[in-house]
């Protein structure tokens, strides 16, 4: 969900949240100072309607907020961590070959060069479009991966005698489990049910606040015009980092990409 705006420039996103939010503050607005006449109240009067109210919609908004922005920065870390430690396990596994006969010492490295050039060049794009972890086109780069754990259990009994023979393999297989802890950060992030909940409480403080203010038609205005931009701030800094593979601030292939020069 929202991954058009998940790859939007910052500049831009910051802007199209800040038209969608105007446009919500004035629609609130102008059906308050509809409705309020229409069922009988006076608009110069204020109403029967406690302030707490606000206060309670508010906190809990800031609540699912600070929820979802703890799983954001958790989702950013795991991500971070998963690709370290992949990039990692390629590169102890690569120095690990050298110990191997010429033939499987060739073959070894071409397919883990093979895996990380698949990973630059398939996984990293398909990320970035938050494709599901069951897509075909993740296959294709894990064929490497699996063609070298096959050469190396084939072979088991020509190579065990090696002394890294039994280090290279735990590496390979380290490799496949930082690859799936990467895809599944993928397509971590936000659910629709926390937009749902958060549009939902947002926009009834904000409807809340032109109520309760409802009396002064200048004080409505600067009230629901404040609130709207820290709505507006919330929802910039979740969407700015809510995928940590999309975007402009996203975890970046730096650790594996150093390993084909």
């Amino acid at each position: 969900m929202f991954v058009g705006f998940h790859q939007l420039p910052l500049w831009l996103m910051f802007f199209v949240i800040l038209a969608m939010s105007m446009t919500v503050c004035w629609v609130i607005l102008c059906v308050v100072r509809w409705s309020i006449p229409r069922l009988g109240y006076a608009i110069d009067e204020p109403l029967p309607i406690r302030d707490s109210v606000i206060g309670a919609c508010g906190g809990m908004f800031a609540l699912i907020v600070a929820f979802s922005a703890a799983g954001i920065w958790n989702d950013a870390v795991s991500a971070r961590n998963a690709v370290q430690r992949e990039a990692d396990a390629i590169e102890n596994a690569m120095i690990l070959t050298l110990g191997l006969p010429a033939e499987a010492q060739q073959r070894t490295n071409d397919y883990l060069r093979t895996y990380v050039k698949q990973v630059l060049d398939i996984d990293w794009p398909a990320m970035r479009k938050s494709e599901p972890l069951d897509a075909p086109i993740f296959d294709e780069s894990e064929k490497s991966l699996l063609s070298a754990i096959e050469l190396l259990s084939r072979q088991h009994d020509t190579l065990r005698a090696v002394s890294t023979y039994e280090p290279l393999l735990q590496q390979v297989l380290a490799i496949r489990q930082a690859r799936l802890s990467r895809l599944a950060a993928s397509n971590a992030g936000v659910t629709w049910a926390q937009w749902f909940a958060m549009w939902i409480i947002s926009t009834t403080t904000l409807f809340f606040v032109a109520i309760c203010n409802s009396h002064s038609f200048r004080t409505q205005i600067i009230a629901t015009h404040f609130y709207a931009l820290a709505i507006l701030a919330a929802y910039f800094v979740i969407l700015s980092h809510d995928r940590p593979f999309v975007g402009q601030i996203s975890v970046q292939p730096t650790a594996l990409s150093s390993l084909l020069k």
